[in-house]
């Protein structure tokens, strides 16, 4: 169902990579995860978080025989959540662990997608770069409230960009944002983490995508490269995704 391509790198600065990610292109599958907490905590996190999720999107497939909806998404990272949190109340070498997450599942002619936290999602559709998921970060929050217009207005405050307000795996239980969108021939979708955006603004994001295609790895390469020549100073991992619409009727 997927064109697809995936890099992660550990960056310029980390000693470990705690991003994670799952690529089933066969089932339409898409989670990638950036984790967080004290020594290797981070990565047993992200690494639980795309477990569980693909797995319980998987099943969820074969229950359905091949349908589901954008709750089936919410419900899997929900069930991650649980699975994460009750691992590290029971260790306190994990305690305090999470992750973000960014989730989709791609479905005859439609994506639904679910996330926590700042890894986003990107749809580059007629040569437009569309962010279809909001930041959970307290930067964010501050402009959403009006308190500062922009981004740019709150980090000059000395506001933290990496600041997050939710997490996969801190609480009991968690809030998710999900939604669908319909597909649309020559889509080109876009899961990263921060790692990425941090280094890349958005416009050489989609210009990278856009003057590479119809080549996804070497998009893929390019936009790795560059994060590696703005910094590289956290971890990088991105998978971008073309998908195959299937002629209906």
């Amino acid at each position: 169902m997927l064109d697809a391509t995936a890099r992660s790198d550990s960056g310029l600065v980390r000693k470990r990579n705690e991003d994670a990610f799952r690529l089933l292109p066969d089932a339409g599958i898409v989670v990638l995860a950036d984790g967080m907490g004290g020594h290797r905590a981070g990565e047993v996190a992200s690494e639980m978080a795309v477990q569980k999720i693909s797995d319980a999107l998987v099943a969820q497939l074969h229950q359905s025989g091949g349908s589901t909806a954008q709750g089936g998404v919410r419900q899997a990272v929900e069930l991650a959540n649980q699975a994460i949190f009750d691992l590290s109340e029971q260790s306190i070498a994990y305690r305090g662990m999470g992750t973000t997450v960014v989730a989709g599942l791609f479905i005859q002619n439609r994506l639904f997608y679910a996330h926590v936290g700042d890894s986003r999602l990107y749809l580059l559709r007629r040569g437009r770069l569309i962010t279809l998921t909001r930041d959970h970060t307290l930067l964010q929050s501050l402009v959403d409230q009006g308190i500062f217009r922009t981004q740019r207005e709150a980090r000059a405050a000395g506001i933290s960009s990496s600041k997050l307000i939710r997490g996969v795996g801190l609480g009991a239980r968690v809030d998710v944002d999900s939604a669908e969108i319909e597909l649309e021939p020559g889509d080109i979708y876009l899961f990263c983490s921060d790692g990425l955006t941090n280094m890349v603004t958005d416009g050489m994001i989609g210009a990278v995508i856009q003057e590479s295609l119809p080549d996804l790895p070497r998009a893929a390469d390019l936009l790795l490269e560059l994060a590696l020549k703005q910094g590289g100073t956290d971890n990088i991992s991105l998978v971008l995704a073309r998908p195959e619409i299937p002629v209906l009727g």
